[in-house]
């Protein structure tokens, strides 16, 4: 995968970076990591070797040319957690350190994770600084809310390992879609028959969620339109949350003349009740429940979308039927691509089945996990926009 060089500065949050490495590691990245000498006082740098495979630093040791070689090795320098000290420095060029030369050294993604008190966090001299090294193409990991080590709340909190390990993976890839708009719908919907019973389905939202967490690496600008889901939606993504069927035509519909491309991931239920009754229905021998048909969003879609817009879909249907369905289906709601799952890969963590593009061409897939799925399937999205 790639190489990693990690920067460690002095906080009470550096106990995070040894996870942080092992992480990284866990992905498959090469990590190196460089401490300033306060850092170390936290922590040794025999932990970062014992945890990283790799010798760690703190100075120059026997390479007076560390600090440009370190840099030169890498494929990204993230620095976390980021001191206010060294963000600092090194939004004003100083180098008194082996960290802050490298940074200076390091001319690919930098990032930094900034950790300290929300006072120190709010003073215009960060906030200037911030700035200042945002503007150069840096990269910041903004802190959190939260309770501080000093005890006090507000915004200082390291951000979590998942928004910087997200952060990491989009710094390492290239943005072709930097400037597209894609807006992605997730999740089961819910029609309700009475105040706290429903007619819904199995849909976890994972696969709309790895697939808007993709994208992103690639440099759209995504949203998510989500129904029911029990997942942790992917961080730096917007997020607008419906219930029903026609909640998520709505929300579809008021931004379709703004996007570049609708992923249609959510399982959307094909009916409701014709009466949502107040209360909670008493139990009775029988129920008798009327539905009606809920509207068709991709069909809804077709009838006004613009010429640019590229639309993807997927459908669900038992394996017997399952290529002559969906294939229908595309061409049924002139979609440019469509994925063919089997019925019993609803709520499962796997994923299988087919990839049906317009010219008839079709590609079988598996994959042990969503997110293996969402990497397979965004560079089949990009061949849509070329």
């Amino acid at each position: 995968m790639a190489k990693i060089l990690l920067g460690v500065s002095s906080s009470i949050a550096i106990h995070k970076a040894c996870e942080l490495v092992r992480q990284l590691k866990h992905r498959g990245h090469q990590v190196r990591v460089v401490l300033t000498p306060k850092a170390e006082e936290f922590i040794s740098k025999l932990t970062f070797y014992a945890l990283s495979g790799n010798k760690a630093y703190s100075d120059w040791e026997d390479d007076p040319f560390l600090h440009i070689n370190l840099p030169r090795w890498s494929d990204l320098f993230l620095i976390a957690p980021c001191s206010a000290n060294t963000l600092s420095k090194i939004a004003l060029g100083l180098a008194d350190n082996l960290l802050t030369n490298c940074a200076l050294a390091h001319s690919g993604p930098l990032m930094l994770a900034p950790a300290c008190n929300v006072e120190m966090w709010n003073s215009p001299a960060i906030q200037e600084n911030v700035k200042k090294l945002k503007d150069r193409g840096v990269v910041i990991i903004e802190p959190e809310e939260g309770v501080l080590a000093c005890e006090e709340e507000g915004k200082g909190k390291l951000a979590s390992l998942e928004r910087i390990l997200d952060w990491v993976e989009w710094g390492l890839r290239e943005k072709p879609l930097y400037g597209k708009r894609v807006l992605i719908t997730v999740g089961a919907t819910r029609e309700f028959i009475d105040s706290i019973r429903f007619i819904s389905n199995l849909s976890s939202g994972k696969t709309g969620f790895a697939i808007a967490r993709v994208l992103r690496w690639y440099g759209a600008e995504v949203e998510l339109i989500s129904a029911y889901t029990e997942e942790k939606p992917p961080p730096e993504v917007k997020l607008v949350k419906v219930v029903s069927a026609e909640d998520m035509l709505r929300e579809v519909m008021k931004r379709i003349g703004e996007i570049d491309l609708l992923v249609m991931s959510s399982a959307v239920a094909d009916y409701r009740p014709l009466k949502k009754l107040e209360g909670k229905i008493k139990k009775s021998e029988e129920l008798t429940l009327k539905l009606v048909k809920n509207p068709d969003i991709l069909e809804e879609v077709s009838k006004v979308k613009p010429s640019s817009l590229r639309v993807l879909g997927f459908a669900l249907e038992e394996r017997h039927v399952l290529l002559q369905n969906a294939k229908e289906k595309l061409i049924r709601k002139g979609l440019d691509l469509i994925v063919a799952n089997p019925v019993g890969i609803m709520g499962q963590e796997s994923h299988e089945g087919y990839l049906i593009f317009k010219d008839g061409q079709t590609i079988p897939f598996s994959f042990e996990n969503k997110l293996s799925f969402a990497e397979f399937l965004v560079p089949h999205i990009l061949k849509l926009f070329c």
